[in-house]
């Protein structure tokens, strides 16, 4: 009976009160409770959500930056202690602390900062001070690792430019994170003894005489090296850097016409098979064919004229491949200028012995009688040509040797070209020939350097 006296007497004021205090009393404690769960909650979530080991959250905060949001996360370590990484022992004697701001991966679709004490300690085995080292993000740099290895990822499909709006960077800091990652990669490659190398050359600029020097694996479809001129002396020195065993593995050369990369292989790689490549072989008679158009239009009147505008590429593409109405210009082209005729019908004739014969002794006697019939035409740049051609008579035959195709030196020729066209060509060489060796090049994926 005391029990129930006391009991009323605790909650007659709350009676006397009304009812309407009693639930809004209870309303504000389920509340508290509420936001005590909902923050522990997000904590967890994002403890889990940036993935950083080692780091807990404290809180977090939204910041409005014109039409985007913005979340910075506060965090520190969960351990007191940190290693000296000169002698291995474990210090927490804390000597000295600051603040660190690091761009992190976005959470939900928000760009992530990651706000954190950096600590230093004085060890007590070496007596020196040395700054925390953390998996996740390296020294001095403003982004965590797995945020750079995102921001290197997209530069191997877009533009730098591109990725620099889309993340909201500076382009010079997608440059910088792409090139340092690229060069990680590219000393963390393990070298393969190459058997078939590609030698080609290709322009970096588009009406500028600024040529590199592509060297491929012709087995492994990929890049190898991409040197700075494509010179004699530049690939003579890429050659010499190379061990005794690499230079023995190599035992088939492909490269276009040109005499000084033919002697260099011939003094370095006395036992490799010299070929000279189908694909800069018809590119060559392509180009002498474009200079009989161009003759024959600039002697041409205003009706003839016409023909033999627009048709430059319907010369070099394979006739299969012609739409209806690039077939029709082409036939009327033809039909009206007799040694064009010639030259193309020759032309689809040596793509055709090309393309389907595979037996170096047969593929000879077709092109001998295609060189005397060549010869036989009376057109000048023909006659060029097959004095080229003879000229590399025995390393041409040796393209229909079993086994090999220029399909892999013509793919990664338009391979790069297209990544020079995505960059609207490369300035700094440097830059070019990391972007080469990363989208073609068969590179490990970069690990860090803690």
């Amino acid at each position: 009976m005391v029990i129930e006296y006391h009991w009323v007497m605790e909650m007659l004021p709350l009676l006397l009160n009304g009812p309407t205090k009693v639930v809004r009393d209870a309303a504000r404690a389920v509340k508290r409770t509420a936001n005590l769960m909902m923050q522990r909650v997000t904590a967890e979530t994002l403890n889990i959500l940036l993935g950083l080991p080692g780091m807990v959250v404290t809180e977090y905060a939204l910041e409005r930056q014109g039409e985007q949001e913005v979340l910075h996360i506060f965090c520190h370590s969960e351990h007191e202690v940190a290693m000296c990484p000169r002698c291995g022992q474990f210090s927490d004697v804390l000597h000295e602390q600051e603040e660190r701001c690091i761009r992190h991966l976005d959470i939900w679709g928000k760009a992530t900062y990651v706000h954190f004490p950096s600590r230093r300690f004085d060890c007590k085995h070496c007596k020196k001070p040395f700054t925390e080292s953390l998996s996740w993000v390296e020294s001095k740099r403003r982004e965590s690792t797995a945020y750079e290895l995102h921001v290197y990822e997209q530069c191997q499909h877009m533009d730098q430019a591109a990725v620099a709006e889309r993340e909201r960077l500076h382009s010079e800091t997608v440059k910088d994170i792409f090139q340092r990652w690229a060069r990680r990669a590219e000393k963390q490659q393990r070298f393969t003894l190459v058997h078939c190398l590609g030698v080609d050359e290709i322009s970096l600029r588009k009406g500028h005489q600024q040529f590199a020097l592509v060297l491929s694996d012709l087995e492994r479809h990929c890049v190898i090296a991409v040197l700075p001129e494509r010179t004699q002396k530049a690939f003579e020195s890429w050659l010499a850097g190379l061990g005794d065993g690499e230079r023995q593995s190599i035992r088939l050369v492909a490269m276009d016409m040109w005499g000084p990369y033919r002697g260099v292989v011939r003094s370095k790689l006395p036992h490799a098979q010299i070929v000279a490549d189908r694909f800069h072989v018809t590119k060559q008679l392509n180009d002498a064919l474009a200079k009989i158009r161009r003759l024959l239009q600039s002697k041409a009147d205003h009706a003839s004229y016409e023909l033999l505008k627009g048709i430059r590429w319907i010369l070099v593409r394979r006739r299969e491949e012609l739409k209806p109405e690039e077939e029709a210009k082409l036939r009327a082209a033809l039909d009206a200028f007799p040694e064009l005729r010639t030259a193309y019908l020759l032309k689809e004739r040596f793509v055709a012995i090309a393309d389907k014969i595979q037996d170096r002794s047969q593929a000879e006697r077709f092109l001998r009688a295609w060189v005397y019939e060549a010869q036989s035409s009376g057109l000048v740049q023909l006659v060029k040509f097959t004095q080229t051609l003879q000229h590399w008579w025995e390393e041409f035959l040796n393209y229909f040797n079993e086994g090999f195709t220029s399909a892999v030196v013509e793919g990664l020729n338009n391979a790069i070209r297209g990544t020079i066209r995505r960059a609207y060509g490369y300035h700094v060489f440097e830059h070019f020939r990391l972007h080469v060796l990363v989208e073609h090049g068969n590179l490990p994926d970069p690990l860090p350097q803690i």
